[in-house]
């Protein structure tokens, strides 16, 4: 995502996430309790996409890492992670509610008359949809993770998992050759049967760079894999964001 794109996001969810805020204040001041969970939910979901962005943009992520003797792990910065299963966790509990309630008319938050049935439905579907998501998010512990090994790597993200040998790469690119699954900060592992798999790292290091630098340098290194079982790995990404 460019910067400005992401700027643009932000302030346009922000300012989602204030109006709905003093929706939310509204139903509580007249009593509308349910209809005040129900906004709360929706200004939760906006503000947690909005928080990463702090982070983000200015480019403060650092990657939590694990080391073993296989390999080493690579994670989003909490900072980044933690408000988008707030955010998300808000979405679908509000989803949720809306789902059960709004057919009894429970809930009274004004929508257009044509809407009054595909709305429920529609967030019916976004409750299961998140609630899936978020089952994956913590079973896996993260949103995603980038492990490397002495003999390859192994990433997954979202729903999509992908693994190789470091013979089989014949390049780490910064930009896939699929615009369709454009990411953030892409570390894209060029395959030899021309395959792609990516993984979005601008929540591990400010755009990705320094963590694909660091992939790439152990596959053009061999010699250097070691250090992804002993902590040289960590402490070269170190240097690389000093």
């Amino acid at each position: 995502m460019k910067p400005s794109t992401a700027l643009l996001s932000c302030l346009f969810l922000m300012g989602l996430g204030v109006f709905i805020a003093v929706c939310t204040v509204i139903y509580v001041v007249h009593g509308e309790f349910l209809n005040a969970v129900v906004t709360l939910g929706g200004a939760v979901l906006c503000f947690g996409f909005v928080i990463p962005f702090f982070t983000i943009i200015p480019g403060k992520v650092a990657p939590r890492v694990n080391v073993d003797e296989g390999g080493t792990t690579f994670w989003p910065d909490r900072s980044v992670e933690m408000p988008l299963y707030v955010g998300l966790l808000g979405a679908v509990a509000t989803c949720a509610m809306y789902t059960i309630f709004a057919p009894a008319g429970m809930v009274t938050i004004p929508v257009p008359h044509y809407m009054r049935y595909s709305i429920p439905f529609t967030s019916g579907v976004i409750m299961v949809w998140g609630g899936s998501i978020l089952w994956r998010y913590f079973r896996r512990g993260s949103t995603k993770y980038l492990r490397l090994t002495p003999s390859g790597f192994e990433l997954e993200e979202n729903w999509r998992t992908a693994s190789g040998q470091w013979d089989q790469v014949k390049d780490v690119a910064d930009e896939s050759s699929d615009k369709k699954r454009a990411r953030s900060g892409p570390i894209v592992f060029v395959m030899s049967d021309d395959s792609t798999p990516t993984i979005a790292a601008n929540g591990m290091t400010p755009n990705g760079e320094a963590l694909r630098e660091l992939v790439r340098f152990y596959w053009e290194h061999p010699e250097s894999r070691d250090e992804l079982t002993d902590g040289g790995a960590v402490e070269r990404l170190a240097r690389s964001m000093a």
